[in-house]
């Protein structure tokens, strides 16, 4: 699980959907900039710990070849609107559209996201675990 701040990843990456992408590649990988010329450098040392989360970043990050920087910057926006506190409740890891602020014609396209019965389900996040 990987739990961040929307606001800030996104006020940082001034609306780049690039670099909110490069974020959560440093974010999920680890990454550490080369040099001060790496234009990972500015983010590195910025804590964008928070109550956002993302169940399987991994799987998402392996499989972001097949999808654009903008459903994945989407996918991460709207998994931020989910309230933590009902994961950890019930478990919940879709997102009412009722609680939903943003206008639905902006994402229906994203082929990383599923509307069904007025609930948006996010592609990677259910994924199936693995039984030990």
């Amino acid at each position: 699980m990987l739990l961040y701040n929307w606001k800030k990843v996104f006020k940082d990456a001034n609306g780049s959907v690039n670099d909110v992408v490069l974020i959560f590649k440093m974010l999920t990988n680890g990454l550490v900039p080369r040099n001060k010329y790496d234009k990972l450098y500015k983010f590195y040392l910025k804590d964008y710990s928070g109550k956002s989360y993302i169940l399987h970043p991994d799987v998402l990050l392996y499989n972001l070849y097949k999808y654009t920087n903008i459903e994945a910057a989407q996918y991460l926006a709207l998994a931020s609107l989910r309230p933590l506190a009902e994961y950890y409740a019930s478990g919940e890891i879709t997102l009412d559209l009722f609680h939903n602020p943003i206008d639905r014609s902006l994402f229906i396209n994203n082929r990383l996201l599923r509307i069904e019965d007025e609930t948006l389900h996010f592609l990677f996040e259910e994924v199936p675990t693995e039984k030990h």
